[in-house]
């Protein structure tokens, strides 16, 4: 599979991004309206509910990067079977629960803002904004929610006159990496650094071509953070995805930063 990119944003991007009258898209369509049950359907049963023949299946498997059916049915089934994102609190709620676990998140929410006003420093936020004024390459970094953040910051950031790149895969990231001129300007978009770990062949190609890194995450120090040029704070907690908030924030206030002091020049 495109590493770095769930099977569900990929089902999505072909519905999304497919042809309109693409028979991938009408498979992916297919396979999303059923995706419950794919753990259970053998081929034959798939091709039936997405009325196409058991061999496009086969093909548009391939076409995701997965070698057989099977492979991809057991991706399907991790997915259904992992909640990653939640709290083991979350996890074993019930809908008498919901009251109190939406007031934690809330408060948390809250605090996760504050906390983060409250650490902002200005003078590193015009640094970075400088830094992305006066950069010929500009790149975006970060796992999957990351990335989400990343298009809308790309979005913007193009409305300003600057151009940034994005790979939403690990694929299409290392390639980036690669493409990068020495002294390009990266940000790094990891709440509790996990982006390092995974990705420290890109993080070190990153590093040999002196590139300006600009990190933003919950952590402030660590063999990781002393490579980067600027670490933005972002963030208190994240036990039940509540940073994902805050980072969206964060992202608002930098392109506001830069909108004040550089959209005029």
């Amino acid at each position: 599979m495109a590493k770095g990119i769930s099977v569900v944003s990929q089902l999505l991007s072909c519905v999304n991004y497919g042809e309109a009258q693409g028979v991938d898209r009408e498979i992916a369509k297919g396979i999303l309206e059923n995706y419950n049950l794919i753990p259970k359907l053998t081929i034959y049963e798939l091709a039936d509910l997405c009325f196409v023949s058991a061999s496009s299946i086969t093909r548009f498997i391939r076409s995701l990067g997965y070698d057989s059916y099977k492979g991809f049915k057991i991706e399907v089934e991790t997915t259904l079977k992992i909640d990653v994102d939640y709290s083991k609190k979350v996890n074993l709620a019930t809908s008498e629960d919901l009251q109190p676990i939406f007031q934690r998140y809330t408060d948390n929410v809250l605090e996760n803002i504050r906390f983060t006003y409250d650490n902002i420093d200005y003078e590193q936020l015009h640094r970075v904004c400088e830094m992305i004024y006066q950069a010929n390459q500009i790149a975006f970094f970060g796992l999957e929610y990351a990335n989400q953040v990343g298009f809308h910051f790309q979005n913007k950031m193009a409305s300003l006159n600057k151009i940034i790149k994005l790979g939403v895969t690990d694929e299409k990231q290392w390639e980036l990496a690669q493409e990068l001129q020495e002294g390009a300007l990266v940000f790094i978009v990891s709440l509790e650094g996990s982006y390092f770990y995974r990705h420290t062949e890109i993080f070190d190609l990153l590093v040999e071509k002196n590139c300006r890194i600009v990190a933003i995450s919950m952590l402030t120090a660590g063999k990781f953070m002393n490579y980067c040029d600027e670490v933005i704070l972002c963030n208190k907690t994240n036990s039940n995805t509540e940073g994902r908030v805050t980072l969206m924030y964060m992202i608002e206030l930098i392109l506001m930063a830069y909108y004040i002091n550089f959209s005029h020049k």
